[in-house]
């Protein structure tokens, strides 16, 4: 943490140039780069595999309710994603939610399979839970 280069003259001109801690920096959200499965996947396999992810997800630690929230994000349009992680205290250590930390400092991994489709999928998707969006929105203001 702090500084990676103290100062540099340019033009009699000071600069400096800060590297922001993960704790202080926004949790603004962007759509998980593209990635590639090392096989073409359908549709169905993506679902299982999202679906044993969260299933045992909780398992490696961390808070139910954070998890559930999570799952709900990743689910979610961005707009929604970014009110859910914001209104359940989620801070992200990068802006595609693969590594998010609660309000207790308990790190949540997460795999790009769950926050985005592969380019080499075949079929369609189909979502394991469909996420009532307000009603969701509205769940999370109330935890508060």
């Amino acid at each position: 943490m702090g500084c990676v280069k103290s100062s540099n003259v340019v033009n009699d001109q000071e600069t400096a140039c800060f590297r922001v801690p993960a704790h202080n920096r926004p949790n603004r959200l962007r759509k998980p780069r593209p990635w590639r499965h090392n096989r073409p996947i359908t549709g169905e396999q993506l679902t299982n595999m999202r679906n044993m992810f969260w299933h045992n997800a909780p398992h490696f630690g961390g808070r139910q309710e954070i998890w559930s929230a999570l799952r709900a994000a990743a689910e979610s349009d961005l707009p929604y994603a970014q009110a859910i992680i914001d209104n359940n205290g989620i801070r992200v250590e990068n802006p595609y939610m693969t590594v998010c930390y609660d309000e207790g400092g308990a790190r949540y991994e997460l795999p790009l399979y769950v926050l985005a489709e592969p380019t080499n999928l075949e079929g369609s998707v189909r979502r394991p839970f469909v996420v009532n969006r307000p009603n969701i929105i509205e769940e999370t203001l109330r935890r508060r």
